[in-house]
């Protein structure tokens, strides 16, 4: 089944002249939370339902302790949860230990992951209609999306 996503024109401001003009944002067909996801995957094991949730908290845990160690997260089959950096470009390696650098957190989607998106089908939506992409309510201080900080996306980093 082919990946289709909804288009918006939003009202936005050009960060260069601060004209408002407008963008085109993609509209969220719905949301995931862990209910609806551990509801889809107890359909395909014979493990409990609450087992189940606590299996993917604990793997939640996990992950969340892997990226406050440093460490990417890749995560079969969708992607890799990294790190990025940003900064002035130098003609010396040395001269980069005087350049203020920008550290981030990105998502590096799978190969399927990125094709399902490279290959999506469009439309634009009507005022008022579809989600918009909602922010972290765990820590609404991060901001939401695919990154905290940096914000970057890039395919194929996972086989």
């Amino acid at each position: 089944m082919a990946l289709t996503l909804k288009l918006s024109k939003s009202k936005a401001y050009n960060p260069s002249n601060k004209e408002q003009g407008f963008r085109t944002t993609v509209k969220s067909n719905g949301k995931a939370d862990m209910d609806t996801i551990v509801e889809s995957a107890s359909k395909n094991t014979t493990m409990h339902k609450a087992e189940l949730r606590m299996a993917f908290d604990l793997a939640l845990d996990a992950i969340r302790e892997a990226l406050t160690n440093g460490k990417t997260v890749e995560l079969k089959g969708i992607g890799n949860i990294g790190f990025t950096c940003s900064g002035a470009w130098t003609k010396t390696a040395d001269e980069q230990s005087a350049v203020e650098h920008k550290i981030g957190v990105a998502f590096y989607p799978s190969q399927e992951v990125h094709a399902a998106v490279a290959t999506a089908k469009t439309s634009w939506t009507k005022d008022g209609e579809g989600d918009e992409p909602s922010a972290d309510t765990d820590n609404p201080s991060q901001g939401g999306g695919s990154s905290s900080g940096g914000s970057t996306t890039k395919p194929g980093l996972d086989g």
